[in-house]
């Protein structure tokens, strides 16, 4: 039998002492996506380390699924332009090879 890709969201709420309807609240604000395997919900493990982050921030800050909507877009902002930049440095890297 091969490694499970996902957790079923009743597990993860389990173990974080949190209520579902926050894993669903996230998922209407399109923070994270929920998939169903055999009616159930799932979320894979690529998306685990969102979730746990934007769980930790509502805990921490006390930011509500709007707010962390809103964190999470900024964020994907700041790695846009991370990578953005780092493209960019590669081109320069490569002109200054030429000169």
């Amino acid at each position: 039998m091969g490694a499970r890709n996902y957790i079923r969201i009743k597990e993860f709420c389990s173990s974080h002492e949190i209520e579902e309807s926050f894993v669903y609240e996230l998922q209407e604000f399109e923070v994270i996506k929920l998939e169903f395997r055999d009616r159930e919900p799932i979320l894979h493990l690529t998306e685990l380390p969102r979730l746990e982050k934007m769980l930790r921030l509502h805990r921490e800050l006390q930011i509500n699924p709007e707010g962390l909507q809103a964190v999470d877009h900024l964020l994907k902002k700041v790695r846009d332009l991370q990578d953005e930049v780092k493209q960019l440095r590669n081109k320069l890297n490569r002109f200054e090879d030429f000169m």
